[in-house]
């Protein structure tokens, strides 16, 4: 029988002596995705073999979180400041650093399952250790790659009553995991399970609670504690609330949600309010884009009344939106627990958690009887239904009722295949996570959807490309699990359609500037009858009509920006939109140079903008290059100002 006597330990130099000692130089080091990872003891043992090439140290892991990186000098200015506010009291995850810059020593590996989206892209030694996989099979590949070590960020119990630590926002795995590694350890492989404790992770219970004696070695050191990696808010656009609201019309009350991270689950998080608490109003986007006409079985799948039984949560990443659905009275329909019918009613069953630091703080200060009614647990749980170790399909199956499995993607093809997670010369950009195992789901349950949303366009190297393409060289979701689709344009219900339907309601979803070319391929492919004369609203989807929608002013107030709040300044907010605006201006080499000529023939007026130079240390230049680019940015400020000055 596993038997441990747990060492505990003031500092993380300490514990990575402990754990070499009992496992040897040979390291195989497993760590949650997200914010769960154990910064310290991670940069100790990093550090120690980049001193030590006897070590060998093989990271397995996913989501290595790392701050933005500014692009230009202009965006160094404006995010240095912000960063600073942001993470500045946060260690970085030196390991992540090096991997994202190729300058890992050659005896440590990192090998992750899910990319921070974009980070590692142009990095070849990352492509090549990458580890392709469903979430829900990531503890078995992850222990195939020799695991012998588990640290975790633990949460202390506030009380010190229990003698439990929670696992908090990262479950998802190492309740999986833990019991494996026991059994490696009792088949005669030495192996080690680490906590690094930190009071500002939020002590969620059930589930998440682990006996502190499962721990071979704990770093508790209360004044090393640090902030949680927090990922701010971004700003929405008309395009992001259009496919939040065309969502937030497939809803059933008294169904269940799952929801990918993202700017579109945002989108839909907010719609869904509306819907709830501003009925009328979304009635009066809902007829001004005439559902009922133009997407009928939107009325057979989803609803439009307020939420009267509520939502159930069913998501492996509790967003920061299931809570603001809770707090607007969306997220309310309990489900039984795995225990009994009437013991630990559920309101959200979560795998793990990522979100600002409002949404940290809000976990933190949760009554105990609503924090009750939140359970994180193994995303086994919550991503499969048929996990044979756990026994309660049945169960599952009655709790996600009316379940929709809402997911972002990149792109989709005309014959209904998503990609999502890389690009068509094998370039990984995430990874799969469990998108897979949701839109598999939902064509295993009754009255469940899987529904993938995307904008229809997306710039490439200044010029605007159809993320609604006939072909493309990868998928992530194969053709035959295709169900609906939805983009800013509209809703394609593709499930059991012939294939020429399936064509033209994609082809439906784009861009005007588009339909042509796509058409004409699907023709030419056999796909559509060469006699299909496309409806003359398809020449509606354009962004002037849907700028036109948003800036109605009866319904203005759907299409906020932030409608739950950022974590910038005025000026920055300011600064933000200026900047972005520019960014757009220059993107090409023609614009480029329009631009510039444009700030240069205009008249440097600096009267009302004095703060906004000063906070990006641009009220005296210096330089040649000072000075140009503080006229580029007066001439930002101008074009996206609303009225300011």
């Amino acid at each position: 029988m596993y038997v441990t006597d747990s060492v505990w330990l003031g500092n993380a130099e300490a514990a990575v002596d402990a754990v070499l000692e009992r496992v040897g130089p040979r390291v195989v080091l497993g760590l949650p995705l997200g914010i769960g990872k154990p910064l310290h003891f991670a940069n100790a043992i990093y550090q120690r073999a980049c001193r030590d090439s006897s070590i060998s140290l093989h990271i397995v892991t996913g989501l290595s979180l790392q701050a933005p990186k500014a692009s230009s000098s202009m965006e160094h200015r404006f995010l240095e400041p912000f960063l600073e506010r942001l993470y500045g009291d946060i260690p970085e995850l030196e390991y992540a650093r090096d991997a994202a810059t190729g300058k890992l020593p050659e005896n440590v590996r990192v090998s992750e399952f899910f990319f921070q989206a974009g980070s590692f892209v142009d990095q070849p030694q990352q492509q090549r250790d990458y580890v392709c996989t469903n979430y829900t099979h990531a503890v078995r590949d992850l222990m195939a790659q020799g695991m012998n070590v588990i640290a975790q960020l633990v949460s202390p119990d506030p009380s010190g009553d229990s003698g439990a630590f929670s696992l908090s926002g990262n479950p998802d795995l190492t309740l999986d995991l833990i019991p494996l590694l026991k059994q490696r350890a009792q088949d005669g492989t030495p192996t080690a399970l680490v906590a690094e404790t930190n009071r500002n992770l939020p002590f969620m219970t059930r589930d998440a609670l682990v006996n502190q004696t499962q721990f071979d070695v704990v770093i508790d050191s209360p004044q090393h504690d640090y902030p949680l990696f927090s990922v701010p808010n971004m700003a929405l656009s008309a395009q992001d609330h259009l496919i939040g609201f065309y969502a937030s019309t497939l809803l059933r009350d008294g169904g269940t949600l799952q929801l990918g991270i993202g700017s579109l689950g945002t989108g839909l998080i907010y719609q869904a309010i509306q819907r709830h608490s501003n009925n009328q109003q979304w009635l009066q986007l809902y007829r001004a884009l005439d559902i009922d006409q133009r997407f009928p079985f939107a009325c057979e799948v989803g609803g439009t009344e307020p939420f009267t039984a509520g939502l159930y949560g069913c998501s492996e990443m509790m967003t920061e939106g299931f809570i603001d659905l809770l707090d607007a009275g969306v997220l309310k329909r309990e489900v039984a627990s795995r225990e009994s019918d009437d013991v630990g009613a559920t309101l959200m069953h979560g795998g793990f958690f990522l979100g600002s630091r409002r949404f940290y703080q809000r976990l933190r200060e949760l009554p105990d009887e609503l924090r009750e009614k939140i359970c994180m647990t193994s995303v086994n749980f919550i991503n499969d239904l048929f996990d044979h170790r756990l026994g309660d399909q049945q169960l599952k199956v009655s709790q996600r009722d009316h379940g929709r499995f809402i997911n972002s993607a990149m792109m989709c093809t005309l014959n209904g295949a998503v990609i999502s997670d890389a690009l068509e010369d094998g370039r990984i950009i995430s990874g799969v996570g469990g998108q897979y195992n949701f839109v598999a789901m939902a064509h295993e349950l009754p009255d469940a959807r899987s529904i993938i949303t995307l904008r229809s366009t997306r710039q490439h190297k200044g010029k605007t490309v159809s993320n609604i393409v006939f072909n493309y060289a990868h998928c992530t979701i194969p053709r035959h699990l295709r169900d609906i689709v939805i983009t800013e344009y509209g809703i394609a219900d593709l499930r059991g359609q012939p294939e020429q339907e399936v064509y033209t309601r994609l082809i439906g979803l784009a861009d005007a500037q588009f339909q042509d070319e796509l058409l004409q391929q699907a023709k030419d492919a056999g796909k559509i009858h060469p006699d299909f004369t496309p409806p003359p609203h398809w020449q509606g989807n354009t962004p002037e009509a849907i700028k036109a929608l948003a800036e109605d002013q009866s319904l203005k107030s759907l299409f906020p920006p932030y409608p739950f709040g950022h974590d910038f300044t005025d000026e920055e907010l300011e600064l933000s939109q200026a900047l972005q605006a520019l960014k757009s201006a220059t993107a090409t080499t023609t614009g480029k140079w329009q631009t510039i000529a444009a700030a240069l023939l205009r008249p440097a007026n600096r009267q009302g903008w004095q703060p906004l130079l000063q906070r990006m240390s641009m009220e005296k230049p210096q330089t040649t290059m000072d000075w140009l680019e503080q006229r580029l940015l007066l001439w930002a400020l101008q074009q996206s100002s609303t009225g300011r000055r």
